[in-house]
């Protein structure tokens, strides 16, 4: 595709729809495979993930922010191993979340984090523990979204709450709701992760304080010059 004339070095964003560190790419490789190619053209590309898995590939996201431009997005919801264990019981924990973020800022790579999903009633007063902690590991933005559900997601997630946190699960539906003008899923696009009323308008503003306060609120430069460029032929090598 990158040999097409119509493209010219466009921004990627991988994983925009699910992660693209699931368990399986540490023995596939599929994202790294992906990643080399970005890196041989110089493209510019964004990631977001929740997997330590990222670190495999260091080497090649070091190359692609020398020369070309990359940008990384962690999710990081909450800001106690406990609770994210009870809401996602198969992701990487906080701590390791933490960890991700400060050696890929170590590595010089910009990272952003992504206090999503917004949870009202369970995370939204987690966010400046969250975004403090996200700082001291080398974070240098930050940005967030509300809970989205549809179809089969909705009784997945009352289920799992009414479960884990049967004293906080009517709190937490009854203000998802009051978010949502009253139901609990929505299909249009661009405004799955926003919010309305009161109750959404004050986490946004705590949200902003919290974000210029501990300075998560840099802006990370795309290269004034285009960086792509198509090598030449690709030498294939073959063994027998």
């Amino acid at each position: 595709a990158f040999q097409k004339p119509s493209l010219q070095g466009e921004l990627v964003v991988v994983s925009g729809n699910t992660d693209c560190y699931q368990p399986l790419e540490a023995s596939w490789g599929l994202t790294r495979k992906c990643l080399e190619v970005f890196a041989e053209f110089r493209n510019p590309v964004g990631l977001i993930t929740k997997s330590p898995l990222i670190l495999k590939d260091l080497d090649v996201l070091a190359r692609l922010n020398r020369e070309a431009y990359v940008h990384v997005v962690v999710s990081l919801a909450f800001s106690d191993d406990r609770t994210a264990r009870l809401v996602e019981p198969g992701a990487a924990s906080v701590t390791r979340r933490l960890a991700t973020i400060r050696a890929l800022a170590e590595a010089g790579i910009f990272v952003t984090v992504s206090l999503a999903p917004v949870i009202p009633g369970l995370n939204d007063a987690m966010a400046p523990e969250i975004l403090q902690a996200a700082k001291e590991a080398g974070a240098r933005s930050a940005f967030f979204g509300l809970l989205y559900l549809q179809d089969s997601l909705v009784s997945v997630f009352l289920e799992r709450i009414r479960k884990e946190m049967p004293l906080s699960a009517k709190k937490v539906e009854a203000f998802l709701r009051e978010t949502r003008g009253g139901v609990l899923e929505e299909y249009r696009f661009g405004k799955r992760h926003e919010g309305s009323g009161n109750r959404w308008k004050l986490i946004e503003r705590q949200f902003g304080i919290w974000r210029r306060k501990t300075g998560l609120d840099q802006a990370h430069p795309f290269p004034k010059e285009p960086t792509f460029r198509r090598p030449g032929p690709r030498q294939e090598t073959f063994a027998f």
